[in-house]
């Protein structure tokens, strides 16, 4: 399948200082990690204020699934997100 534009959504705009952005994404296509990771998969998510460093929260309804991304670059409209690992 691909990605649906319609189905990503600012979840938290933080007020003041430097805190991330939240995004959601519905992802009713259950799609595979491997290809949310793709470049520039987030087709709209600059043009939607995705900035490096912001996170977006995958739901796989149908499937039963959750992930937590991280905006790894903004290229044109374009966003692309990696598996962030913690910090150690």
């Amino acid at each position: 399948m691909a990605y649906t534009p319609d189905n990503l959504s600012l979840l938290t705009e933080p007020v003041g200082g430097i805190a991330p952005r939240v995004f959601g994404y519905y992802d009713a296509a259950a799609e595979s990690d491997a290809t949310i990771v793709g470049a520039s998969w987030f087709s709209n998510g600059a043009a939607c204020g995705m900035r490096k460093g912001d996170l977006v929260d995958v739901v796989q309804t149908g499937t039963a699934k959750y992930k937590r991304y991280q905006v790894a670059s903004v290229s044109g409209n374009a966003a692309t997100v990696a598996a962030p690992t913690a910090i150690t």
